[in-house]
C-alpha cells in the first residue's frame, strides 16, 4: 500500500494519463486555407478636409464648445460630432430675424436659409450678437475665419452630409410651444400675472388651476398632436415625473410669448390646493407629432425657459 506521501504524485500521474487518453484531435480550422489579406492604415492620416469630422474638429469643438457657451449648456450641442450634426441639420431655430426669415439651423443644399451662416456673418438684433460670440485661446478662428466660413457654405451647399457622408433626408419641422398661460379653473378671462422681478415666473393660487397652451406645428393638424405635461418641485426631477396628457376641449386667441396672438387649445388641470405657500412648481410640456418628439424646456433650452415654465404659489 503506497504511503500518503506518494498517493498524490501518484494520482496526478494517472490522472495525466487518463487525460492524455482521453484527448481528441481538434477540429479543422476553417479559416486555415483563407488568403490573409494585411491592411495598412495611416491612423495619423489628417481628416478630410471640408468633411464634417474637419468642420468639428477645426471649428464647432475648439471654438464653439467652450465653457458656458455650445458645450451642452444649451444648443447646437458642439461636444461631440452627433451631437453638433444633429443639432444643427433640419434643426428648428429658436432665435431668428425680426421677419422670420429662418426655419432650421443648417438647410442642407441651401446656405442663404440656414441660420448658422447668418449667425456667422452678421449681427441680428434681439439676439445675443454675431458668433462666436468669445474665441478661446486655442482656437485659430480669428486667423483662419474667411476660410472656416467658406468651408461650412461649401459644406451645407453640398447637401450638408455627416460624418459617414450620408445626406439627410428632407426635415419636417418639430411642433413649437408660441404660448402658455394660467388660469383659475374654468376661466379664460382672468389670467395669473407674470413677475418680471423673478424671470416672469408665473404666479397662481394654492386653488384648481389650468393651464393653457398654444401649440403650432407645420404640418400636422393640431387635434392630432400628442401632448403632455409633467410637473415637479426641481427641473432636475422632472423627467421622472408621471406625464399628464393634455386636453383639447376648446380654442381661444390670447397673447403669447412674442407679444403677438395666438391660439390656445391644449389645457393641463391642476389642483393646487394646500400647496404651501412660498412653493414653485416647475412644468416641462412634451410634443410629438409623429415624427418628431420635443421636449419644453430640456436640457438644451434656454436658459430663461426655467422660470418661464414655472409656477410660483405667494
Amino acid at each position: 500500500m503506497p504511503s500518503p506521501h506518494s498517493f498524490w504524485p501518484l494520482l496526478v500521474i494517472l490522472l495525466g494519463v487518463g487525460l492524455v487518453q482521453c484527448h481528441t484531435d481538434p477540429p479543422a480550422n476553417p479559416y486555415e486555407t483563407v488568403e490573409e489579406v494585411v491592411i495598412d492604415l495611416d491612423a495619423t492620416a489628417p481628416i478630410p478636409e471640408g468633411s464634417f469630422a474637419w468642420l468639428h474638429d477645426r471649428i464647432f469643438q475648439p471654438t464653439c464648445a467652450n465653457s458656458g457657451c455650445h458645450d451642452g449648456s444649451f444648443e447646437p450641442d458642439y461636444r461631440t460630432i452627433g451631437s453638433a450634426w444633429n443639432t444643427l441639420v433640419w434643426h428648428p431655430v429658436i432665435s431668428n430675424d425680426a421677419a422670420g426669415s429662418f426655419s432650421y439651423r443648417v438647410v442642407p443644399g441651401n446656405s442663404s436659409e440656414s441660420l448658422l451662416m447668418k449667425r456667422l456673418t452678421d449681427f441680428i438684433p434681439n439676439t445675443s450678437g454675431t458668433m462666436p460670440l468669445v474665441v478661446d485661446s486655442d482656437s485659430d478662428w480669428n486667423q483662419y475665419k474667411t476660410t472656416y466660413i467658406t468651408a461650412l457654405e461649401t459644406w451645407i451647399e453640398a447637401g450638408a452630409a455627416d460624418i459617414n457622408g450620408n445626406l439627410p433626408e428632407t426635415g419636417d419641422l418639430a411642433p413649437q410651444i408660441t404660448g402658455f398661460g394660467g388660469f383659475p379653473a374654468g376661466d379664460i378671462e382672468n389670467p395669473y400675472p407674470r413677475d418680471p422681478e423673478a424671470n416672469y415666473h408665473l404666479v397662481v393660487d394654492a386653488a384648481p388651476i389650468d393651464l393653457w397652451f398654444a401649440v403650432s406645428d407645420d404640418s400636422t393638424p393640431l387635434p392630432a398632436l400628442l401632448a403632455a405635461l409633467r410637473t415637479a418641485s426641481t427641473p432636475d426631477s422632472l423627467e421622472f415625473a408621471t406625464p399628464l396628457a393634455m386636453e383639447q376641449p376648446f380654442t381661444f386667441v390670447a397673447p403669447d410669448f412674442s407679444g403677438n396672438t395666438s391660439t390656445y387649445g391644449h389645457r393641463v388641470s391642476l389642483d393646487l390646493s394646500g400647496t404651501p405657500s412660498g412653493s414653485t412648481l416647475y412644468v416641462q410640456a412634451t410634443l410629438d407629432d409623429g415624427i418628431n418628439s420635443v421636449t419644453i424646456p430640456s436640457a438644451g433650452s434656454q436658459p430663461y425657459l426655467i422660470p418661464l415654465y414655472s409656477l410660483f404659489i405667494p
